[in-house]
C-alpha cells in the first residue's frame, strides 16, 4: 500500500506516480485478528537502545511481560547520555554525539510520538557541507523530487553537466536510480566507494560529497561498500520528495527522549535493568534463560560486536540453527569514531546551521553547535559569553587511538573553518573514541543476518540485520524491531504493528 502526495507539476507527479509514492506499508494488518495475547508471554529483549526500546513497546501494549538488559547504566544506546565529571571537575551530561531525524524514518517517527517524544523535533536550517578547497555547499534549495534533486546539484556547483556528458564513464552513475537490493548488492558490496569513484573518474567536488555521505556511515571510502553508499543514496535522496533536511531533538536525549521513553514503557509494566551485560542465552525447555530469568521469547537488540559476543556464549544456536550462528559471527564494528566536546569562551558559527557537515583534512566530519540545542549548554553560553561545540569523526584511521592526536587534529581542524574561534580559549573539554557502530565495509552484506531465526521464539533487531527494506541507521534499527515484534505477534495470531518504508527499489529498477 503506497501514499502519493500530489506533485508541485506534472513531471514531479509521474516520478513520484512511477515510484507509487514517499510512503509505503510493506505488511497486511488484519484488523480481524485480536490485539493481546490469550495467554501469559514473556519475552527478554537484550539492549535498550532504539531497537530495544521500540521492540519492548510494541509487546508490552500487546501484553507481553518484557524484561529489558541493557549492558549500560544508561538507556538508549547509541542516543543515550549519561552524567559525567571531567578531569577539571566540572559537571555535564555527555552523549555519543548529534543525531539527524529524517523526514522518512516513518517509523521511528511513529515511536517518537508514542513515546511523546515528536513534539521535541524541530528543522535543521540547512544542510550544508563547508570545504576548504571547493566552498560551501548547500542543500537547502535543492529540488525535493527524485531525478529532479540530482539535476538540480549542479547549481550548487557539485558538478558541471559538461564534465558527465564528455565522460562516458559517468553513465555507471545511473546504478543509483536503479537500486534493487538483491542486484544492487550482487555487483557492487565487493566494491568499495573509493574504487568506484576512481573508475567512473567522479567530478570532484560530487566526489567530496559523496565522500562526506559514505563517512557518515562511519566508513572510509576505501572501505565503504559501494552498494551500501548506492542504498543509502537511494534512501535518503532518489526515493522520496522530502528533501534532504531532517530534523533533530530539542534537548538533551534525556530530557527530550529517554526519560518520556522510559515513563512509557515502566506504564506498560516493562522491567529495565541497567548494568546487566549478557554473555549468553541458554535454554529453558522450549523457552530461554537469560541473566537467571526464563523467558518464552528473546529478541537480541544489542549493537553488532555485543550481538556477535552473546550469540557465541549461546552455544545452542549454533546447534540448532548453524547458518544464523555463522551470519552473526561475521558482524562487525565500525573502525572506531571520536567526539570531541569543547567548552569556548566566545560565541562562533554565525550564520551556519546548528549541524554543519566537512570535508575533512585529517579527522574533522562535521561540527555542531550544542548551545543551540540543550537547555543546560544554553546556559553555560549565556552565562560565560561562550559557545558550546561537538566535533565529530566518523572514521578514525585504522589503528589510530592516541587521543592527545585525535583531540589536536580535531581543534586544529575546528579553528582552520571557523577561524573567529582560532584564539578562544577552552574551559572544558570532553573526549570519547569508541567503535560500536556497525560497519558497513565491502563484502559483508551477504553475511547479514535476518531478523528471524530457524529457532522459534529468537530475533534479531538492530541496523546490523538485513531486514530486506532500505531503512538505514537508526531507522533500520527501528523498523527490525517492529519486524522482530511482528514475528512475535504472529506467533500468537496477534495483529500486527505496520511497518512503513520508502519505494523498495530506484525509479530505473
Amino acid at each position: 500500500m503506497a501514499e502519493v502526495r500530489k506533485g508541485n507539476g506534472p513531471l514531479e507527479g509521474l516520478i513520484m506516480r512511477r515510484l507509487g509514492g514517499s510512503r509505503h506499508r510493506v505488511n497486511t494488518v488484519r484488523a480481524d485478528l485480536p490485539l493481546r495475547a490469550a495467554h501469559h508471554r514473556t519475552t527478554a529483549i537484550i539492549g535498550a537502545g532504539l531497537a530495544g526500546l521500540t521492540a519492548a513497546a510494541i509487546l508490552a501494549e500487546r501484553g507481553f511481560s518484557v524484561t529489558v538488559f541493557e549492558k549500560n547504566a544508561y538507556i538508549g544506546g547509541k542516543v543515550g547520555s549519561w552524567q559525567a565529571r571531567l578531569a577539571d571537575g566540572f559537571e555535564t551530561r555527555i552523549d555519543h554525539g548529534f543525531h539527524g531525524f529524517f523526514r522518512q524514518y516513518y517509523n521511528l517517527r511513529r515511536m517518537l510520538d508514542r513515546f511523546g517524544a515528536g513534539s521535541r523535533l524541530v528543522p535543521v536550517e540547512d544542510y550544508l557541507i563547508s570545504t576548504r578547497e571547493h566552498g560551501r555547499f548547500s542543500f537547502r534549495d535543492t529540488a525535493r523530487t527524485p531525478v529532479l534533486n540530482m539535476l538540480s546539484l549542479w547549481r550548487s556547483g557539485l558538478y558541471r553537466l559538461v564534465d558527465l556528458l564528455s565522460n562516458r564513464e559517468s553513465r555507471h552513475l545511473l546504478e543509483f536510480l536503479r537500486y534493487d537490493s538483491e542486484r544492487t548488492f550482487a555487483e557492487y558490496d565487493d566494491v568499495s566507494f573509493q574504487d568506484y569513484a576512481d573508475g567512473i573518474g567522479l567530478p570532484a567536488p560530487m566526489r567530496m560529497m559523496f565522500n562526506t555521505f559514505s563517512r557518515s556511515f562511519f566508513a572510509e571510502p576505501r572501505l565503504m561498500s559501494t552498494a551500501e553508499v548506492i542504498r543509502s543514496f537511494h534512501y535518503y535522496f532518489l526515493s522520496n520528495d522530502l528533501g534532504l533536511l531532517f530534523d533533530y531533538l530539542d534537548g538533551d536525549y534525556e530530557e527530550a527522549l529517554l526519560a518520556p521513553a522510559r515513563a512509557y514503557l515502566q506504564r506498560l509494566g516493562v522491567r529495565i535493568l541497567t548494568s546487566r551485560a549478557v554473555q549468553g542465552i541458554e535454554r529453558a525447555g522450549t523457552g530461554f534463560r537469560v541473566g537467571g530469568i526464563d523467558r518464552d521469547s528473546i529478541v537480541v537488540a544489542a549493537d553488532a560486536g555485543s550481538a556477535r559476543q552473546i550469540v557465541k556464549g549461546s552455544p545452542f544456536i549454533a546447534e540448532e540453527d548453524p547458518a544464523t550462528f555463522d551470519r552473526v559471527q561475521h558482524l562487525a564494528s565500525s573502525q572506531g569514531y571520536a567526539v570531541l566536546r569543547l567548552w569556548l569562551d566566545r560565541p562562533g558559527g554565525v550564520g551556519l546551521p546548528t549541524f554543519f557537515s566537512t570535508d575533512r583534512v585529517e579527522l574533522l566530519d562535521s561540527v555542531t553547535f550544542q548551545h543551540r540545542i540543550d537547555g543546560g549548554s544554553s546556559a553555560w553560553a549565556r552565562e560565560n559569553g561562550g559557545s558550546v561545540l561537538e566535533l565529530h569523526s566518523y572514521a578514525l584511521p585504522i589503528g589510530m587511538r592516541d587521543e592527545t592526536r585525535i583531540r589536536d587534529a580535531l581543534v586544529k581542524e575546528m579553528e582552520q573553518i571557523l577561524p573567529e574561534l582560532r584564539d578562544a580559549a577552552i574551559l572544558h573539554e570532553h573526549l570519547q573514541v569508541r567503535g560500536d557502530f556497525t560497519a558497513f565495509h565491502t563484502g559483508m552484506h551477504r553475511h547479514r543476518p535476518g531478523v528471524a531465526t530457524r529457532i522459534p521464539g529468537l530475533f534479531f533487531a538492530g541496523d546490523w540485520v538485513e531486514s530486506g527494506l532500505p531503512a538505514m541507521l537508526m531507522e533500520a534499527a527501528c523498523t527490525s524491531a517492529i519486524l522482530a515484534a511482528n514475528g512475535l505477534l504472529s506467533r500468537e495470531g496477534l495483529q500486527e504493528e505496520p511497518v512503513f518504508s520508502v519505494p523498495k527499489k530506484g525509479l530505473f529498477a
